[in-house]
């Protein structure tokens, strides 16, 4: 079985923050599978949007995922080999920004599979 969850983050992101477009308590053990990044207006630099998912404070990435110079899209499967737990609680991290143009308007879903 699988469940996706997503965030949302209204309008221009022009700094990093933490704990964006709330949290999740997990009511099961799940896998991260992918994440599906998307902005709505392109961010433009030389330095990535980049995002963070932590579970219980800790990241599932080996290496963060982000959307390069021009892109609006992309899928992520560079995921930890990991198991979310039961009553963990997920967040969403913006922890890096373009330098140039901001994106706007972004939408993360984590898609995972029970385990």
């Amino acid at each position: 079985m699988y469940k996706i969850l997503h965030w949302y983050v209204d309008g221009k992101i022009s700094r990093a923050k933490t704990q964006v477009g709330g949290v999740f308590k997990l009511e099961a053990d799940y896998r991260p599978t992918e994440v599906y990044l998307n902005a709505r207006i392109v961010g433009d630099g030389t330095i990535p949007t980049q995002i963070d998912i932590l579970t219980d404070g800790v990241s599932i990435f080996d290496t963060k995922a982000c959307l390069i110079n021009g892109q609006t899209d992309k899928t992520w499967t560079t995921i930890k080999d990991g198991i979310m737990r039961e009553g963990s609680i997920v967040r969403l991290d913006i922890s890096q920004v373009t330098d140039v143009t901001n994106c706007h308007d972004l939408t993360v879903e984590l898609t995972t599979e029970t385990v």
